[in-house]
């Protein structure tokens, strides 16, 4: 398939759902990876509502630790989401060529870091699996696929119950029942997935995915072999089937893994799912297969050298680790050629850690994200490394500084990113809001630019009403930036253009239309010195006097007749100006347009509180041709910008509420569920008729499923959901005596 904006390089996934691809995002030049739907499930409405829901959740969690997603959307029935390229595989891959076990912890301290973050914000993923944990470059873990994401209940849930999610062999024995979840679920998850890096298998395995779901619910934790007996209370904590005295957070975890890192206890072991080949045992020697303490083991030393029972314990390990494909556990060893290829001691990894964090903070094309991920994996290794800690507090400087130098140099996207991932990883810092304003401002800059000379095209660049338009937008520019260029070569090519417009008038006695265009070079540059040459011509005109007495008079008819600023060409207000171009101390006419000004900004000023905002624009905009006083036609060009967002925040907020009513998100999850959202209008717009009906409804559908729920002998949840309602309409008073009732003993 081809998508607009994107160039696909090959597949390199897929699944029953959607197909992965490695595509190239030709607006910023970087690859991503393109996830596409089958086009059976994007032309399902309710897939489709889903899928954007799913986009929701990934587009909110920005974190070192969970994939980054850039853009989602819908092509010729196809649904897509593109999110950031990790180049580093899965935890399948990993495992099949070798994971030492401090690296094994690592993933799973980044895991627990994601999962902390992704639990407050009101997220669980029910869905943590080899498969959905990815690696970058560096060798941090990213948590991936959001797409069956529940967000955690607030109270009521008015999805349905009973729904089953996940994967089998790694759901937690509450999911498996169909219970109400949140997220220690997905911490039982993780224990499993640690078990499986640790033995190379499921902790539960059965034919069928209903008698998986009765072990997770009734089965005690499978023991660890001996040589990893030090990890197992951490799994039986992490597989607890009370959720109670399981690890309630990611915190708790990565406690439980420094404390058994500060007793010394973790073995210098490979972890392999791969075959393992004849040379790779060969390179670590026969006493690689088992730990003293195994049976194995003790077997082997009670012998003498050479005996058939040693014999016989190696090839039994060797048929074990070569025929089965089971895990190898490689001790270290100092000399061993292939452990020295994959085993790293501490003091190894930390100074690879730092080499690599370095090596990631100096090349410009790293996010923020990465280079705060290179120098955690430092200290993960070593908390009180003051390089890194030190590198860190610098980080933030730097980073604020090339942003700055980004809007600078115009590269606005790369200071848009830059800025993104810095309100996430710096999310306390003042200066960011200083940056986001100046970005804000240059984007702006470039739009009114643009349109200016949008303006001058469309309108011919010696049009007065034309001209003044695209003069007000550059003017604007060189207010939001200072110095810019291309506005100020701009105003004064337009200035020196009507200026010269002005004396062919003046010679050939058109001294009205002289007076308009010297009005029009003043408003573009009321410097220019040939300006000063014509006014005086002007003045000296033989009836100059006459031609402003007769504007003078005319403009009195034009506000007499209420025509203040319309129609073009024949107004008070152009009237005015043409008289104070010429005489710039005219009393009559300054008095004049400041009655005018005052009359104009009155009126809309109360067209905007009425809320007609089009109208009030029209008004201001047409100021700006007539040239009204620049400063207050600013401060009302703001409160229109600032009446039209709330308008348009408005509109967006009624229909999202109106699609999460549709999806029966009534009242969860919390903060994006449709309620909240209505109030927020309300909040916006007090009194707006549809939020107010909306609400109404959510209420009456709230009360109906309490009776249902009472009706059904549910006593508790038709007394949440009827208190619900009447959180919504307290004065509902038949519904207070029904909940009375219902909760009466």
């Amino acid at each position: 398939m081809e998508l607009p904006g994107y160039q696909i390089e090959r597949e390199i996934g897929r699944g029953g759902m959607a197909r992965v691809y490695l595509a190239v995002q030709k607006k910023f030049g970087r690859l991503v990876a393109l996830k596409v739907m089958s086009a059976d499930y994007s032309k399902d409405p309710n897939f489709r509502k889903r899928f954007v829901r799913e986009s929701r959740i990934n587009a909110q969690l920005s974190h070192p630790n969970i994939v980054q997603v850039y853009d989602v959307g819908l092509h010729e029935n196809y649904l897509y989401l593109v999110m950031e390229y990790l180049r580093g595989g899965d935890l399948n891959d990993k495992l099949k060529t070798g994971l030492h076990i401090q690296d094994l912890i690592r993933v799973v301290r980044d895991i627990s870091r994601a999962l902390d973050f992704a639990h407050d914000k009101g997220y669980i993923h029910r869905d943590i699996k080899p498969e959905n944990i990815l690696f970058r470059e560096d060798g941090s873990a990213v948590l991936t696929d959001f797409g069956i994401a529940k967000v955690v209940d607030s109270g009521a849930n008015l999805t349905r119950h009973g729904t089953v999610v996940g994967t089998p062999q790694y759901m937690s024995p509450e999911q498996a029942a169909g219970r109400k979840l949140d997220g220690r679920s997905d911490i039982y998850s993780l224990g499993v997935v640690f078990y499986r890096m640790l033995t190379g298998d499921v902790p539960f395995k059965a034919d069928s995915a209903v008698a998986i779901g009765i072990k997770h619910l009734q089965d005690p934790v499978p023991k660890l072999p001996t040589h990893l007996n030090t990890f197992q209370p951490t799994i039986d904590r992490f597989l607890d089937k009370d959720v109670e005295q399981r690890f309630q957070s990611g915190e708790e975890i990565n406690e439980a893994l420094d404390e058994i890192h500060a007793e010394g206890l973790i073995p210098n072991s490979v972890l392999k799912t791969e075959v393992v080949t004849t040379a790779e045992i060969a390179a670590v020697g026969t006493d690689a297969i088992t730990k003293v303490g195994d049976p194995i083991r003790a077997e082997r030393e009670h012998d003498s050298p050479g005996s058939n029972s040693r014999t016989t314990g190696f090839l039994v390990a060797l048929f074990l680790a070569v025929g089965l494909g089971a895990f190898l556990v490689v001790p270290g060893s100092p000399g061993v050629a292939w452990l020295d290829g994959v085993s790293r001691p501490a003091t190894r990894s930390l100074s690879s850690a730092w080499s690599n964090a370095q090596s990631i903070a100096t090349d410009p094309n790293q996010s923020l994200t990465s280079v705060m991920a290179s120098y955690q994996r430092v200290l993960d290794i070593d908390p009180k490394h003051t390089e890194s800690l030190a590198a860190i507090a610098g980080l933030a400087d730097r980073w604020k500084t090339e942003i700055a130098d980004n809007i600078e140099r115009g590269d606005l996207a790369q200071a848009s990113a830059k800025l993104a991932e810095a309100e996430t990883i710096l999310a306390q810092d003042a200066e960011l809001a200083e940056l986001e304003r100046r970005l804000s401002n240059r984007r702006l800059a470039l739009k009114l630019f643009a349109e200016g000379k949008a303006q001058l095209q469309s309108g011919g660049e010696s049009n007065p009403e034309a001209a003044r338009k695209a003069i007000q937008n550059f003017q604007e520019v060189l207010r939001l930036h200072p110095g810019n260029l291309g506005a100020a070569a701009e105003l004064d090519r337009l200035a020196n253009s009507f200026t010269q417009l002005a004396r062919r008038a003046v010679r050939e006695g058109n001294i009205t239309d002289a007076m308009g265009y010297v009005d029009t070079a003043s408003a573009a540059n009321n410097q220019l010195p040939l300006l000063a040459t014509v006014r005086e011509d002007l003045k000296t005109a033989g009836d100059v006097e006459s031609t402003i007495s007769d504007l003078l008079r005319e403009a009195r008819a034009y506000r007499e007749s209420n025509k203040l600023i319309n129609p073009p060409g024949a107004n008070a207000a152009e009237s005015y100006h043409r008289v104070l171009a010429t005489a710039v101390n005219n009393t009559l006419a300054k008095q004049g347009l400041a009655e005018v000004e005052t009359q104009i900004f009155a009126e809309a000023n109360r067209l905007l509180v009425a809320g007609q905002i089009a109208e009030a624009s029209a008004i201001v905009e047409r100021g700006v041709v007539v040239g009204l006083d620049s400063t207050a036609v600013q401060a009302l060009r703001e409160a229109v910008g600032r009446q039209l967002s709330t308008a348009n925040s408005v509109n967006s907020l009624l229909v999202e509420a109106k699609d999460l009513m549709d999806q029966g998100f009534l009242t969860e999850p919390e903060n994006n569920n449709a309620v909240s959202l209505l109030r927020n209008v309300t909040r916006l717009q007090p009194g707006n008729a549809e939020a107010k009906a909306l609400l109404d409804t959510a209420a009456q559908r709230l009360a109906k499923v309490a009776q249902e729920a009472h009706d059904a002998g549910l006593i508790d949840d038709a007394t949440n959901y009827m208190d619900l309602a009447l959180t919504i309409a307290p004065a509902a008073a038949d519904w207070r005596v029904l909940r009375d009732e219902w909760s009466s003993p």
